[in-house]
């Protein structure tokens, strides 16, 4: 909000609105002191629309904003950054990986930079938070009858089983390997934290396009009662490349494309398996 009388009048800070006094003691102080003619209800309402934590611990603001660029989008990120929190299973994942604060806040970010699906971003996030609906959860709740795995009906159905050391699973993973990864970087065994949150190195972006393409298939076979095959995710992710491949020339961003994708024969997509 703002108001032009008393930005004229020097009132521009919290400190300015005297919340060392009451509402009438400081709206008396400024009446009294500058001989203003002010609302006391303008006053009051602008005194306690400031948040308790700003009225006594102002925020020391160390950008410099840029009036005659910003926009309306720069302003927003500008007052949304004081306003970020931990996600609840932030120390969590730090534990269960031993990561970093600055590790696992990559891995919260890497699905965006890697990947342009909203649903893919979705799934990941879901992933991250450990919200996924296993059979675990929906026996608990009393959905279903046995909370073992869709896949090889033996084992407890948790997150890190249904997306890695299932036989059926993890068998996947050693063919995405030999079959696609292999390709692309050096050869390599997978680990649990590869699959569950990305390689947190720079340079994998096109692998981990590759892995989180892979548990949103292996949830989706899951969720279709089918077992996961490496020819029909290989076909899968050739239909990714061809429509990439044709929205990058027709927007004219052929250069992230390649960046991304490398190259058709890097990927080994060039064929049907």
């Amino acid at each position: 909000m703002f108001y032009k009388q008393y930005f004229s009048n020097d009132i521009k800070y919290t400190k300015d609105l005297l919340y060392d006094k009451t509402n009438i003691d400081s709206f008396n102080t400024f009446e009294g002191e500058r001989f203003l003619n002010f609302n006391f209800l303008i006053w009051t309402g602008l005194r306690h629309a400031v948040p308790l934590n700003l009225r006594t611990h102002p925020p020391s603001f160390t950008v410099v904003l840029d009036q005659e660029n910003f926009k309306c989008r720069d302003y927003y990120s500008f007052l949304i950054k004081f306003t970020y929190e931990k996600l609840k299973k932030w120390a969590k994942i730090g534990e269960e990986f031993d990561l970093e604060d600055n590790c696992i806040s990559e891995a919260f970010t890497l699905p965006i930079r890697v990947s342009s699906e909203p649903y893919l971003r979705s799934f990941q996030y879901e992933v991250l938070n450990s919200i996924l609906f296993t059979n675990e959860i929906l026996f608990k709740i009393g959905y279903i009858r046995s909370p073992n795995c869709s896949f090889c009906q033996d084992t407890k159905e948790t997150r890190n089983h249904v997306l890695f050391t299932c036989p059926f699973s993890y068998s996947f993973w050693m063919d995405v390997i030999a079959n696609i990864l292999n390709n692309i970087s050096s050869s390599r065994c997978l680990l649990l934290s590869d699959v569950v949150i990305g390689i947190l190195k720079e340079g994998m972006d096109p692998v981990n396009y590759v892995l989180i393409l892979g548990r949103s298939y292996l949830w989706s076979c899951r969720h279709k009662d089918i077992k996961p095959s490496i020819s029909h995710f290989r076909r899968i992710l050739k239909n990714k490349y061809e429509t990439e491949k044709y929205i990058a020339f027709k927007s004219n961003r052929i250069i992230s494309f390649r960046n991304k994708w490398k190259s058709h024969e890097e990927l080994s997509l060039s064929g049907d398996n």
